[in-house]
């Protein structure tokens, strides 16, 4: 029974950190729906959050995505500077 927990545990920074970038991503869509620049910055850290915990637990295509996304917050970022 040992074991089973020692193989199954994570590194609690790691596992903080996916529900961390997950709430992050959450956060930002309400700030976005209610139209705040800050937005794309809590979004692109959310993004980069989720990014690296998907490489951790070796979940390349949303790793992919979330930096893919990440670099389209920050395009939506200079667009709404400009």
């Amino acid at each position: 029974m040992k074991n089973w927990f020692k193989n199954n545990s994570e590194s609690l920074a790691f596992k903080l950190m996916g529900w961390l970038g997950a709430g992050l991503v959450i956060f930002g869509y309400y700030l976005n729906a209610n139209e705040f620049l800050s937005s794309w910055i809590v979004w692109m850290l959310g993004n980069v959050f989720v990014g690296i915990y998907s490489i951790y637990k070796k979940a390349y295509s949303t790793a992919v995505m979330s930096f893919i996304i990440m670099g389209m917050n920050i395009y939506g970022y200079l667009r709404w500077l400009s």
